[in-house]
């Protein structure tokens, strides 16, 4: 039988570091396993409890307009085809909000001051790539909104 090769003196060495940084990777992980344990709190830190949404008056006469809306319109106003529609219904206010705030706080609630579209088209008409048309708006809407004086402001903002 012939003698193993167990290489030379370089291959020693280099098999020898090799041996010595395994174990150094090692115990470096087991110290930080034991830093994470020993500097870990007792009980995690109390976080304030989850409080129930507030429902205040404001959200209620929002979700009654909302209702309101959806319900007299029966969905969207500026698609004629359901198909067309997208990002399910949603209550738009036909004068800006803001503007009703400030002149005419009275009709802000009111359901003849919105109307139903889908979320594409709400979304398109905010973000002015396609405009919600004059004629899409409901004909009792904008009967309403003239006979509060913003006429010009539809005539304006709705093409």
């Amino acid at each position: 039988m012939s003698e193993p090769d167990f290489g030379d003196v370089w291959d020693g060495y280099h098999r020898q570091r090799e041996y010595e940084e395994a174990e150094h990777l090692l115990t470096q992980e087991h110290r930080r396993a034991d830093t994470l344990i020993e500097h870990r709190p007792a009980r995690p830190d109390p976080k304030p409890p989850k409080r129930e949404p507030r429902r205040t008056g404001r959200t209620d006469q929002l979700w009654r307009w909302k209702l309101a809306v959806l319900e007299r319109d029966q969905g969207c106003c500026v698609h004629l085809n359901p198909a067309d529609c997208r990002e399910g219904w949603q209550s738009h206010h036909v004068v800006a909000q803001q503007e009703l705030r400030r002149s005419r706080p009275d009709a802000l609630w009111n359901p003849l001051s919105g109307m139903g579209v889908c979320g594409l088209a709400h979304r398109q008409h905010h973000s002015r790539v396609r405009p919600i048309l004059l004629d899409d708006v409901p004909p009792k809407v904008v009967e309403y909104l003239c006979g509060l004086g913003f006429g010009t402001y539809l005539e304006r903002r709705y093409l």
